[in-house]
């Protein structure tokens, strides 16, 4: 196969990563706690040779969380909170611990 086609498909593969990443960010816009994400591009190229034939391919490996806070709203709920600044919520759940920034906790009956 030629070599072109293989850099067309790791390209075409980085995008629809990038492009279900935005979709999920446009989709969670007002969800309370949600942090942005977006990629880090990186291409590698091999095969530099004397005679100018290289392949170069780009892969989406890494992802950035985005963690500026978003603004705090005034709700009548007896029990939520928000945090203001850095830091998370500690939750218990019955597969551990988890963390999360939406503040908006209820009695359950324990």
């Amino acid at each position: 196969m030629d070599q072109a086609i293989y850099t067309s498909l790791s390209r075409a593969t980085t995008l629809k990563t990038e492009l279900s990443l935005i979709a999920n960010n446009i989709a969670n816009l007002s969800t309370t706690g949600y942090r942005q994400e977006s990629l880090i591009f990186s291409e590698y190229i091999s095969g530099l040779t004397s005679n100018n034939t290289s392949v170069s391919m780009t892969d989406s490996g890494a992802r950035v969380i985005r963690d500026v806070q978003g603004s705090l709203s005034k709700t009548d709920g007896t029990l939520d909170f928000a945090i203001d600044g850095k830091g998370f919520f500690q939750l218990e759940s019955p597969s551990g611990l988890l963390i999360s920034r939406a503040g908006h906790f209820s009695l359950n009956s324990a």
